[in-house]
């Protein structure tokens, strides 16, 4: 309840009171459920310089409301209002997302409950935001690239984005789609795995020498077909995000922002000693 109440207080402030300060990019930074967190959703994750933003969504009469159940949708934020409105502020006041004025910025739409209708609302919703979002036109073969870009996850309306000749939203895959004949890296650019379905390890010790070998056939495949590769659920430890970092793994998924960052500087910092 108390989170329900900061988020209503948030989406009453004005936006410049929420948006915060333009930092360096952390290239490689997935937000993890960022809207569940006690800070400002959104801006704060860009303050942090995380260029990858997980949002829950159910849809809920004609609007998408930002919850991890769906229980009190009612009085749950809407994701335009929580993500889109403020997104605009902060280029608004700022022009650029990140010092990095080259990064885009990912909004990863965690689908959790009914895929088509949720796509249909999404898709409404990007036509209002298209100034912002990267298109694919699939029959020209070509991409018009935007500061932000949109990835589907969870009840993933695969048949509707395929099918659809003008390409707001891609797919955040699982590792089924590897090597997949249809559902291409150009569908779905992005893999993601439940960490604790792969490994044991949690950051004591060395990895098994096992659980390495198989990581490393992962990291390879994937890149080998084009995608781009993330865990969830994995340990938030310093010493796992520098293991999976030096093993070639793209997204850290991340719940504490502020120590990701002061991690990633100094690993930054030490790999270009």
């Amino acid at each position: 309840m108390l989170q329900k109440i900061l988020l209503i207080l948030f989406i009453s402030l004005p936006f410049s009171e929420t948006i915060g300060q333009v930092t360096h990019a952390l290239p490689n930074g997935h937000a993890h459920n960022d809207y569940e967190k006690s800070w400002p959703a959104l801006t704060t994750a860009l303050s942090k310089g995380f260029v990858s933003i997980e949002i829950d969504v159910f849809p809920y009469q004609n609007e998408l409301k930002v919850a991890h159940i769906g229980f009190l949708l009612g009085t749950a934020p809407d994701i335009e209002n929580l993500y889109f409105k403020p997104l605009e502020a902060w280029l608004a006041k700022h022009e650029t997302l990140f010092l990095d004025t080259t990064q885009r910025l990912t909004f990863m739409i965690d689908i959790k409950k009914d895929a088509a209708r949720t796509y249909v609302l999404l898709r409404a919703l990007c036509e209002r935001y298209k100034h912002l979002i990267t298109t694919y036109y699939p029959q020209q073969d070509s991409i018009s690239y935007g500061v932000l870009d949109l990835l589907l996850s969870g009840n993933k309306p695969y048949e509707q984005v395929m099918n659809d000749s003008v390409r707001y939203m891609l797919i955040d895959g699982g590792l089924g789609e590897i090597n997949h004949t249809t559902r291409t890296a150009a569908i779905a650019p992005r893999v993601s795995a439940r960490y604790g379905s792969l490994f044991t390890w949690k950051g004591t010790g060395e990895m098994p020498a096992n659980e390495r070998t198989r990581l490393r056939k992962m990291v390879a495949t994937a890149h080998t077909d084009h995608r781009k590769l993330r865990f969830w659920g994995m340990p938030n430890k310093p010493i796992v995000w520098k293991f999976l970092l030096d093993e070639g793994v793209d997204w850290m998924n991340v719940d504490d922002l502020e120590a990701y960052r002061t991690f990633y500087l100094q690993y930054k910092l030490n790999k270009n000693k």
